[in-house]
Order: C-alpha cells, then sequence, then structure tokens
C-alpha cells in the first residue's frame, strides 16, 4: 500500500465527436481551449455526471464510450486531481454555450489536438483516441 494515498477532485471530460467525425472543442477564455466536462458532484455516478456536465456547458445530448484517458497530479498548490476522459458521440452540431465558455469549434481530431487544445492532458486523450479508433466501434456504455 502507498504511504500516502491521492485524495483527489474527480473530472470528467469528454471528446464528443460529430457525426461527420469532427470533435467538439471549447473556449475557455482568449488563450484556453479545452474539452467539455467539468468536477462530479459527491453522490453522483460518472455517467450521469458526464453526461450532465456535457449538456450543461453544450446543450448536447451524447452517447458515452468507453474512456480512452485517465490522469492524476496534483495542481499549483497541491490539491490532487483525477480526470477521466471518455469518447462520445453525439447526433447533432448544435451547440448551445453555457457562461464557462465564450466559442467552440467542430473540427478534426487532429486539429483539436494540434492547433486548438491547450491542455496536455487533453491532447494526450486525443492521441490516444487516434490510436485506438479502429476498435471504438462499440455499443455506448449503460448506467450500471
Amino acid at each position: 500500500m502507498t504511504e500516502q494515498p491521492l485524495i483527489a477532485e474527480v473530472s470528467q471530460k469528454a471528446i464528443v465527436l460529430s457525426p461527420d467525425e469532427e470533435l467538439l472543442v471549447m473556449q475557455m477564455d482568449a488563450e484556453t481551449w479545452e474539452l467539455p466536462g467539468g468536477r462530479m458532484g459527491a453522490y453522483e455516478e460518472p455517467l450521469e455526471g458526464l453526461r450532465r456536465e456535457v449538456r450543461e456547458e453544450t446543450g448536447l445530448a451524447v452517447d458515452i464510450h468507453e474512456p480512452v484517458h485517465t490522469a492524476a497530479w496534483r495542481n499549483d498548490v497541491g490539491r490532487g486531481r483525477y480526470s477521466v476522459v471518455y469518447w462520445c458521440e453525439t447526433d447533432t452540431t448544435n451547440v448551445t454555450l453555457s457562461h464557462e465558455h465564450c466559442d467552440y469549434a467542430w473540427v478534426s481530431p487532429r486539429t483539436a489536438r494540434d492547433e486548438f487544445l491547450t491542455v496536455s492532458i487533453h491532447q494526450r486523450a486525443i492521441d490516444e483516441l487516434l490510436d485506438a479508433q479502429p476498435t471504438l466501434a462499440g455499443q455506448p456504455l449503460d448506467d450500471d
């Protein structure tokens, strides 16, 4: 057992692909582009929390597939963070922005990784999606 376990806030992000296989990126401020999603509630089921976050930030309903990336770290002030990035699909590109973001774009996964995303964890998640994409043709995950 580890001497000191990580005590962390859990964040879930969504790689949302459109019917045309474009990926949704969200602009948080002048310099920051990220994936939609956010922190889970204390008593929230993981998939329910991710659906809620995506709906709140984008107005989109998504089908959630398996996670493509996880990461754990401590932020600048030493607080634990744990992130899970899921591959998701939506049947529309009609985004309704919340107050948390000022812009959005639908772009190819490679363009998202190379030209938009400024969060390195999100860039690594795109790499993993691109590596695994041929095997991601399964059914969406259920809440059970």
